[in-house]
């Protein structure tokens, strides 16, 4: 004779889509879904950091950009552009989701590539942080990634992540892009 044993009842991440919210909230890539009407389906945290939108609402800035991303996403079926605003730089890719006039929009904080050393002592100056470590702000802020930033310092890309999760600890951040904006905010002021 068989007995069945009854199923846990699920958690809230047993749910698939619970799931996939859940990453996708956060993710240190900024993703935002575009309608056609340039109003945003969905955004994400890192998304509605980055664009300084707590209500998800996409800035008027960035719709000014939309028509040309569109243009160009029509003919190559898909976009990376840089948009400025305000001393911040977003690096933004573009691509069209199966809806029509639907696009998803990566988002990811860069930003200008000179005068790497007189960035790295004003961030050490202004945030306490050592030399070393505001380099590494400052590669961050320029836009490297984990591997080019390790290639410039002759390191392996898993030192880099160790060094980055002190930082971020230091800089009372928890993300990249955070921590992005917090020096783009010491550059600009």
């Amino acid at each position: 004779m068989l007995h069945a044993t009854p199923l846990p009842s699920p958690t809230p991440l047993d749910n698939p889509i619970d799931l996939l919210f859940s990453v996708l909230e956060h993710s240190e890539t900024g993703l935002a879904v575009i309608d056609p009407a340039d109003r945003a389906i969905y955004m994400n945290s890192s998304a509605r950091s980055m664009l300084e939108s707590p209500l998800g609402l996409v800035p008027s800035w960035l719709i000014e950009t939309l028509p040309r991303l569109r243009a160009q996403l029509d003919r190559a079926g898909q976009v990376v552009d840089r948009v400025g605003h305000e001393g911040v730089t977003l690096r933004v890719r573009a691509r069209p989701l199966p809806r029509p006039g639907v696009m998803l929009i990566e988002l990811h904080v860069s930003g200008a590539t000179t005068g790497g050393r007189e960035v790295a002592e004003q961030l050490s100056r202004s945030l306490g942080l050592t030399i070393t470590d505001a380099r590494l702000l400052a590669m961050l802020w320029q836009g490297l990634s984990n591997d080019e930033i390790a290639t410039q310092l002759a390191v392996r890309t898993g030192t880099i992540k160790s060094r980055l999760f002190r930082l971020y600890q230091r800089l009372g951040v928890k993300k990249r892009p955070a921590a992005v904006l917090r020096a783009a905010e010491v550059l600009a002021a």
